[in-house]
């Protein structure tokens, strides 16, 4: 990937067109790299998703510059990510499908080194989905989305339909991912453990925090 950045933004507002007088946010900077662990918090319909979408190029700003480098591979990561698996299907097979190769053993076992990075095992790789936990259908999801190496990961409220199990597997494969990292969640637990950087999306502003924990209290507080 050419250039040190993913995404890019400068001085960049976003209004939908149909609403122009209702500003979701303004004079937003922010950059992403491959090293990035970002948070985004907020309320629903604050914008969060919107301002993802306008880190990526998938939306116009309204006003600023919003640069994403054109060799940058992204995978998304939602809280049906684990619905993909068919039961009836090994992991294995799950990911020779996506990932056919030149059908080698050689490319096989390139496939098992991949799961094994991501803590699924080898008995885990060749055991129908249907009778794997839900945090092992996690892992192998991610690492369906990992394979192809993106340079970075959005993770969009992941551990909705996730039990405590899962969402520690979840998070320990995200923490082991070499790439950039956008979180959409409000779950402590996995925030903590992914996140290096926390901004608030809300109040047309996105401001960041000094930590998840530091934003809790804040909340708490509102709520005495």
């Amino acid at each position: 990937m050419r250039g040190n950045f993913i995404a890019q933004l400068e001085n960049v507002s976003f209004a939908y067109p149909t609403t122009p007088d209702e500003v979701l946010f303004e004079n937003v900077d922010l950059s992403l790299d491959s090293k990035s662990r970002v948070c985004l918090l907020g309320e629903n319909g604050q914008g969060k998703t919107t301002l993802v979408k306008v880190l990526l190029g998938q939306l116009a700003p309204t006003k600023g510059i919003a640069n994403v480098n054109r060799g940058a591979r992204v995978a998304l990561v939602n809280q049906h990510h684990a619905d993909q698996l068919a039961f009836h299907k090994t992991p294995l097979a799950f990911l020779l499908d996506l990932y056919p190769g030149d059908g080698s053993l050689e490319h096989e076992q390139k496939l098992r080194s991949h799961f094994a990075s991501v803590g699924v095992n080898a008995a885990q790789q060749g055991t129908p989905a249907g009778a794997l936990s839900g945090g092992q259908r996690s892992r192998v999801a991610l690492a369906a989305v990992s394979y192809s190496k993106p340079h970075l990961l959005v993770l969009d409220e992941p551990t909705n339909n996730l039990d405590l199990e899962a969402v520690a597997a979840l998070a320990d494969a995200v923490s082991s991912f070499e790439g950039g990292v956008v979180l959409v969640s409000h779950d402590q637990f996995f925030v903590q453990r992914v996140a290096k950087e926390v901004y608030v999306v809300g109040n047309r502003a996105v401001t960041k925090q000094v930590s998840f924990l530091a934003y809790r209290k804040e909340m708490e507080k509102t709520l005495e």
